[in-house]
């Protein structure tokens, strides 16, 4: 048996942000310059404005919760899963249960129905 131990995955706020965050960018870049020239930085702040809010309706999670989470700040752990399932994540398939606001622990097994 080996010393070495995996490491947990982090899903906590500040990491549900870089998520969120990241997601919001990668598709206004995607829809923004699919052909050159590239041109879109005048309308950038709207754009993305709509995207978050695309983002939290598909997670079906209040503008509270989701401005919270964009902020890196802990919002209930039925939102934080409804948030990262949004993004193609789910904690559970990889071990982790959410707690609470800000907090997990790792799961003993995983469970295969608790996929995203």
């Amino acid at each position: 048996m080996s010393d070495h131990q995996t490491p947990t995955p982090d899903f906590s706020p500040a990491m549900l942000k870089g998520f969120l965050r990241a997601r919001v960018k990668m598709q206004f870049y995607m829809a923004a310059y699919p052909n050159s020239p590239l041109k879109a930085a005048p309308d950038q702040e709207h754009r993305e404005a709509r995207l978050r809010g695309e983002l939290r309706k598909l997670a079906g999670v209040s503008a509270k919760d989701f401005n919270r989470a964009w902020a890196g700040l802990g919002i209930d752990v039925d939102a934080r899963l409804k948030l990262w399932r949004a993004l193609g994540v789910s904690p559970t398939a990889h071990g982790v249960r959410l707690i609470g606001t800000d907090q997990q622990e790792w799961m003993a097994h995983r469970r295969a129905d608790d996929a995203a």
